[in-house]
């Protein structure tokens, strides 16, 4: 290497800096960017990650974003790299076709973002909301640390994947905010009662289908006259005539706590 070489070194690198899309883009620290990259990326967000995440990232089908601390996040070339290429086993896609390396950075920056901002304070009072999860019959359909039914989906972390919002929906508007996983379906046997439950397993030949009462059903489906798929439904109850607007707050309140390890 000759010293006339050093300055064009040096100046390939200034470039390779400065050009979106490189690999060198991707290692800015996601602090470092300014209004526009938080408004660019905030828009992204609003149109891509919104859908599961809520808007302002308050949590949905997706988790509640407002953290400083992301599960599957251990760096921020870990984040950009998430919402460039998805969560392997979840629900959460790749956008990587979609947007540019520049787009994924500035995206990863606002979510970076929200775990900066103070959330809004939860009204209610959890040890209030504790005794009325039991007294309610919650847990015979919902696992928490272990005990409970499994009718629902497990409560044990609920509090640090979804936020409030969304977990106040849950309670009075169900339908609304229907789980993953937790398809209803009818089946009619050409002989004997119908069985209404969450699907367990379904193939070809067979379906596996959890009732009310927690029972599993193995079903032919030869043996059937009839199998609905009900996409809107679910076997949660509203609560909003069941409990009062203060025991509303109450159960929320308890539910934004639970943040245990599965």
């Amino acid at each position: 290497m000759t010293p006339t070489t050093l300055p064009l070194i040096a100046s390939l690198a200034v470039v390779w800096w400065l050009v979106p899309g490189t690999a060198l883009a991707q290692t800015r620290a996601l602090g470092a960017a300014g209004p526009r990259d938080l408004a660019a990326g905030q828009r992204t967000f609003d149109a891509q990650c919104a859908w599961c995440h809520g808007a302002g990232g308050t949590g949905g089908t997706g988790p509640d974003l407002r953290r400083t601390t992301l599960r599957h996040v251990t760096s921020d070339d870990s984040l950009v790299k998430i919402v460039q290429n998805g969560i392997a086993g979840t629900e959460m896609p790749a956008f990587g076709v979609a947007l540019t390396e520049n787009a994924a950075w500035q995206t990863a920056a606002y979510v970076r973002s929200l775990g900066r901002a103070r959330a809004a304070p939860v009204s209610g009072d959890a040890q209030r909301g504790a005794r009325l999860f039991e007294s309610s019959g919650c847990g015979s359909c919902h696992v928490i640390s272990g005990r409970g039914g499994v009718l629902g989906p497990e409560l044990t972390s609920i509090g640090a994947l979804r936020g409030a919002p969304y977990l106040r929906d849950a309670i009075v508007k169900p339908a609304a905010t229907h789980p993953p996983g937790y398809l209803v379906v009818r089946a009619v046997p050409t002989s004997g009662a119908e069985i209404r439950g969450i699907r367990v397993n379904e193939d070809v030949f067979w379906i596996h289908i959890r009732d009310a009462s927690g029972t599993v059903h193995t079903l032919q489906k030869s043996d059937l006259s009839r199998l609905d798929r009900e996409l809107e439904a679910t076997m949660m109850p509203s609560y909003e005539s069941r409990l009062s607007a203060p025991e509303v707050d109450d159960l929320v309140a308890y539910l934004t706590t639970l943040r245990g390890v599965k």
